[in-house]
This record gives structure tokens, sequence and C-alpha cells, in this order.
């Protein structure tokens, strides 16, 4: 009789994939190895993983992402629930979002969806749910691709989604037209503070390797069409708009997902380097998505070992599949990217719900929740849209209604589905497809098992009309709509580069790039310290290791640009001049913001005493502190000590050398009242990750997640997520000892 394996050879079968047994195998620190036969099964045991490890948590974020906090946390989480219902899809939206997935993806969610359910079950039968559950008094409900759907929205949009800044920028006009010294001056003190682009800012794609052969026209407007659209805005007061940036913030969900360790926060950066700056003449990327420090963390790791899917890395629980990670042929991750993607349209209310859009009257769309209140009668939340998408602002006094379009409306989805093409991805090609399949603004980087490294800058970019300025809100007349999208093949992206490397810490994808209603991108930007933190010549992974360690380090707000000022101011003043030990730390600065540093805190202090003297007589505070340290950025006052601002913000009878002297002794005596008169108590301290009922992790910049893996013949990864893959037990904390040490870990890999 012929064996197994013959008739297998005869049959000409592929040997591998001899059925296993489905098992979910743990390493030492706790990471699920999903062994099973096939896709399905695969994501069926990964849905089993992740509830066995973070069911709370989950059900803190499904909860946040659909505005159900209250039902079980009670009425303090009404104000939450109603900002995220603000935006929201209603059931039947999500459900249509689903159902317009690829049928395999479907199956794919809906067998992720039959393991959390299966592990629910179980912890239900076996009175081993999470003690909150007890403590609030509820059990879970069966999870469903809706829930799964709402938290990758909310991921989509939290770390995808750019724009819809023209309110808080009208909110800036408003309040700028109460004070006497520039109200005159309303678009010169706009193109200061909201600048569209500066050729200075640091960039992914430089010049040379940028393959873009015709630039698009993203906008198009002049300081007259400026003057016409603000003339044109209604004149909705300050208190209306400034209620209108909270609804587009998120503000109140924000905080929330903060305190129940739901990813809340954007930042993240990324190293890729090709083979001939390897020292082993090998591929590597280093990934470190910024998403907030919590227990347990907002992100969580697995790994999948079957016959037609090899994948491991990060994934956030609650949504389908590993978002960074690598697989045998490849290895990939995403930074925020920032781009403008949405655009806040101003209507004419005309009668009741009636409002004006291109010209006809039309009435506006009205959605009803109902969020129930735990121990209060439930309450009614009516969400209202207009053609353009949900209502941010309606203000009556005014007769207008602000609403929000957005480029990837109910398009979010994709972004999560689209990610399935990374698995099998080989080639630049593959990830050139993944890229498009994209809508929100993500830098995507990869390293291929075959030696190319390469970076794909995602989303979709509307092109606006002539005569739009994109930093107020559009006037919803018929020659001011979106004229399209810039098209794939337009948009930045670059293989392989000159230079052997590609860095990015959310910067600027390439020099022609426009900042549109938020100016992100100056002549100042962290990501110059992410490259000073990288060495010369050939790199190993523990160079990237270095580099990640560096930077959580170094002054990355203003990346030491104002020193040269500094120093100059220093060197002129009298000897005589008091407080000389602390003149002298000031001037040593070097950079490094390490714990002690006292010429850290006071070279911090020093800038934030530049904003303070320069720009708040002639502007004033915005109405809140935080909010004048936002709009007025490091690059702005920098500008204005160099004189090429539009309005002169030194002060009347100082010259930029003596506000610099001036701030420098504002800044010590500000020193002096924090921290005493004596100068040994000054020293920097660095921000710190809490950890429950443990000492404090110095340094908080640096990412949620690393992972640096190396594509040689044997793909070799590493990673560390604090403080563990768990909410509870062993493997809860184990990973803090690392983080502390900025050590790594080994990950799950293939031949």
């Amino acid at each position: 009789m012929f064996g197994p394996f013959v008739v297998a050879i005869a049959l000409g079968l592929d040997f591998q994939s001899s059925q296993v047994e489905p098992a979910i195998i743990r390493d030492s620190y706790g990471v699920p190895m999903i062994r099973a036969n096939n896709t399905a099964e695969a994501y069926r045991l990964m849905g089993k993983a992740v509830a066995e490890d973070r069911l709370w948590q989950m059900e803190m974020s499904r909860r946040n992402a659909r505005g159900q906090m209250a039902e079980v946390l009670g009425p303090n989480y009404v104000a939450s629930d109603e900002s995220a219902l603000a935006k929201s899809y209603t059931d039947d939206e999500y459900r249509q979002l689903i159902s317009q997935l690829p049928l395999d993806i479907q199956a794919n969610w809906n067998a992720y969806v039959a393991g959390i359910n299966e592990t629910i079950k179980v912890r239900i039968a076996a009175n081993s749910l999470p003690e909150q559950y007890t403590q609030f008094g509820f059990e879970p409900r069966e999870w469903t691709a809706t829930d799964s759907a709402a938290i990758g929205v909310g991921l989509a949009r939290q770390f995808g989604q750019g724009g819809a800044g023209e309110i808080r920028n009208y909110a800036l006009i408003q309040y700028l037209r109460t004070r006497s010294a520039v109200k005159d001056k309303l678009l010169e003190v706009l193109d200061d503070l909201a600048w569209q682009n500066d050729p200075r800012a640091p960039v992914t794609v430089s010049k040379r390797d940028d393959p873009t052969l015709r630039e698009p026209q993203i906008f198009n407007f002049t300081r007259a069409e400026s003057e016409a659209q603000l003339a044109a805005l209604p004149p909705t007061n300050l208190l209306e708009l400034a209620r209108g940036v909270r609804t587009a913030s998120n503000e109140a969900q924000e905080l929330v997902a903060e305190a129940n360790a739901v990813p809340y926060k954007v930042g993240s950066y990324a190293i890729a380097v090709s083979p001939r700056r390897s020292g082993t003449g090998k591929p590597m990327l280093l990934s470190a998505p910024q998403m907030g420090h919590t227990t347990p963390s907002i992100v969580h790791e697995v790994a999948v070992d079957s016959p037609d899917l090899k994948v491991a890395g990060m994934d956030v629980p609650g949504i389908p599949g590993v978002l960074i990670g690598y697989s045998p042929f490849a290895a990939w991750g995403f930074t925020s990217g920032v781009a403008d993607l949405e655009d806040i349209f101003v209507s004419r209310l005309t009668e009741g719900d009636k409002y004006m859009s291109q010209g006809e009257e039309k009435t506006l769309e009205k959605i009803t929740f109902n969020i129930k209140v735990k121990g209060q009668p439930d309450k009614e939340f009516i969400q209202y849209r207009t053609t353009h998408g949900p209502v941010l602002l309606r203000s009556n006094g005014s007769k207008a209604v602000y609403s929000l379009q957005s480029a990837f409306w109910k398009r979010e989805i994709s972004t999560i589905a689209s990610m399935n093409g990374l698995y099998s991805a080989k080639t630049s090609s593959d990830f050139t497809i993944v890229a498009q399949g994209m809508p929100v603004s993500f830098n995507l980087f990869f390293a291929t098992k075959t030696g190319d490294i390469g970076y794909r800058y995602c989303g979709l970019m509307p092109l606006r009309a002539k005569g739009v300025d994109p930093r107020m809100p559009t006037l919803d007349e018929k020659e001011f709509q979106w004229l399209g999208f810039v098209s794939s093949s337009n948009m930045p992206r670059t293989d392989n580069p000159d230079s052997g490397i590609i860095t990015n810490w959310n910067n600027k994808p390439v020099a022609w790039w426009p900042n549109g209603d938020t100016p992100v991108w100056g002549r100042i930007f962290r990501n110059q310290v992410l490259n000073q933190a990288i060495p010369e010549g050939k790199l190993t992974s523990f160079d990237l290791e270095k580099a990640a360690w560096t930077i959580a380090r170094r002054e990355t707000d203003t990346s030491l640009e104002f020193q040269p000022w500094i120093r100059r101011a220093i060197q002129a003043m009298p000897n005589t001049e008091p407080d000389r030990t602390a003149l002298d730390q000031l001037a040593a600065f070097d950079g490094w913001n390490v714990e002690g540093s006292i010429g850290a805190t006071l070279y911090a202090n020093t800038v934030s005493e530049l904003r303070n003297l320069m720009f708040a007589p002639p502007l004033g505070n915005f109405t809140a502190d935080n909010l004048f340290r936002q709009v007025i950025q490091p690059h702005v006052i920098l500008e204005a000590l160099d004189q090429k601002t539009n309005v002169n913000y030194i002060p009347e009878g100082q010259t930029a050398l003596s506000t610099v002297q001036a701030a420098i002794r504002s800044a010590i005596a500000l020193t002096k009242k924090q921290r005493s008169e004596v100068i040994a108590n000054w020293g920097f301290r660095p921000g710190s990750i809490q950890v429950p009922g443990e000492d404090t992790v110095p340094y908080i910049n640096r990412g949620t997640y690393i992972q640096i893996t190396e594509l040689a013949g044997w793909t070799f990864a590493r990673s560390v997520a604090s403080p563990g893959v768990t909410e509870t037990g062993k493997n809860s904390r184990d990973q803090v000892p690392l983080a502390r040490s900025w050590q790594f870990k080994t990950m799950w890999g293939w031949q």
C-alpha cells in the first residue's frame, strides 16, 4: 500500500496543508501564537485570545466608540457619549459598511467575532470575568461585527484624520477682532500663525528622491479671495464657535478614552534602512506608534501561523488583524499623516430645519440616538447632517450651520480591510496597492525580504476649488465644492532612496505639500532630532534601538533652534548680571533633556517666556493658556525673532536680542518661583509612564509599541509593549522591566 506521503506526492498536494491541531500557544511573555489550518480558523482563535487577555478593555473600547459608556458607568459619561455620537454612524450604517467588504474579509471578521463570543461564554460560565463587571454590575453582551467596525472607524479617524480646523481658525479670527493691536491685521496674523507652506520644513522624501512629475494644485487662492471669503462668513459669535471647536476635537471622548486605556494620543515614528546602509546587508525597519501609555497597554500583540496566513505584530483589541508587524516576506509600519482631508462647510439656515446648499433649499437630516444612562432615564441625542456630513455647530444667532465633509466619510472600514493586503505583500508594487486602498492619512513604511525599502503617503486628498482659503470655513456655494482628489500617482512616495534610509515622525511628506487648515509643518519639527540620532555609515538594529533611546531624552519641541539666540543674548549680558551660574547652565544646554539637567529646565522656560513676552500683549491668550501654547508654535516664535513675520511681535522699544534677554531673566524668575531659590532644585523632570503599584518608568516620549525587524534569511524581530499582554496575571506587568531598561523581547518568526 502507498503511504500518505507517497499519495500526497502522486496527487501533487502541498504536504504543508496537512491538518494541525488548532491551538493558542503562548510564549514566556504571554504573547499568543495562533496555530490554525486556515485563515478563518486563525481569526477565530485570534478573537478568542484577545478576549482572554483584554476583555474589559474591549468592553470600554466598543462603548467609547459607540457612545454607550453612560449605560454602565453612569451620568458623568453622558458628555463623552454625546461627543462620540456627534459624528457617529447608525447601527444600520455600520452593517452596510461591513457588507461592502470583500466576502473573505467578512468571513474573517465573523470568525473573529465568534472567537470573542466563545471566550465571553466560557468566562461567564467559569465566573472568571474581569472584576470590573462585578464592580459596575453587568455582564458583557455578545460581541458583534458592528462593535469591531465602530472601534475600527474610531481608530482610523483618531490616527488618520486631518483637517477640520476651520472652526478653530474662525474662532481665532473672531477673538482677534477684540484685540485693538491687530484687529485691522486679521489676515496678516492668520498668515503668521497658519502658514501654508514653508520649504524649509524637514521632509520624508527629498527633492532628488521625489518621483512626482507634476505637483497637484491642492489649494489655489489669493489674498483678495481670502478677504472675500472672510467677509462672506456669517458673524457667528465666539462662544458658539468654541462649542463647535469642542465638538470637532472630540475633547470629552478623548479624556474618557485615556482614562479607560482606549487609543487617545496621536504620534509615531519610523525608520527604514536599506541593504546599502545596513551592517548585515539586509533591510531593517523600526516602527513605533505613539498612542499613549496606559495600564493595560492600548495595544496587544499576536502571531498567526497557518498555511495561508503567517503574520505577527501589533493588534488593537477589538479590531481583527495585525496593524503593524511582519510576515515571511516583509515588515511594515505606520505613522499619522496629518493631511488636510476634511473641510467645514458653512450653510445659511432659512426656516426651521431648512438650509441653503449650492443655491438649493434642503432639509437637515435628523439622526436620533438613544443614550442609556445608569440610574437615570434614557436621554435622546440628535445628530444633524447636511449633504456634506454631520453638523458640528448650529448657530441660530447668525443663521448658519457648520458641517463636516470628510474625504473618508463611510470609507474608514476600507482602511482596516486594505491592511489584509499587507500580509501577502512581497514587492513595492504590492504595498502601493495597499496604500491606494487607504482613504485616511497615514505614512506607510515597508521593508521587503528581497531588499527594498519604501514609503507611501496614504489618503484621499481633496482638490479645493479656486478661491477657497482652506484655513476658514468654506461657503456652501456651487463654485466652492471639491473638485475631486489627488491621484494616487501624485501622492508622495519613494523607494530605495539614495541615502539608504527613510525616517518620519509625522513630519511633512515632501517639500511641495501644503499645511492646509492646520499649521503643522514649519522650519522646526521633531524629526530633525530623530535624524540627528541616527549615526552615519552602516547601521545595526542596535543603532535603531539607540535612536529610540536618544530621542526620548532629547529636546524635540524646538530641536534646539533657539539656542543660538539664547547664547548670543547671554554673551551680550554684563558680567555683573545676577544668577550667573544659571546663565552658564542655560548657555551650556546641549539639547539633552535628561533628569536633573538645570539647563533643560531653563531652556524650556525661556522659550515659554519668549512666547508670553512677544505674543500675549498684542494677541492675548486666546481665552486659555493651553490654547495659546498650541497656536503660538515654536516656528512662529523663531520667525518673529528673525523678523520674518507679517506683524512685528518684538515689544515696542525692544530689539530681538533684548527681548531674548528679557525672556531669560523672566525664565530664571519663573524657575525660582516654581522650584525655590536653590538652583540645585531646578533639575529637569522628564515625563514618566505611570504603572500602578510600581515606580514610574522615566522618559515617556517613546512608542506605545516598538518593533525592530531585520529581514535576513531568518526574519528576526524584537518588540516591547509595556506593561504586558494581559490585563491581569503574571503577564500583565512583565514587560515593565524591559521598558525601564530599554530592552526588547524576541518575537515569533518563520523561515
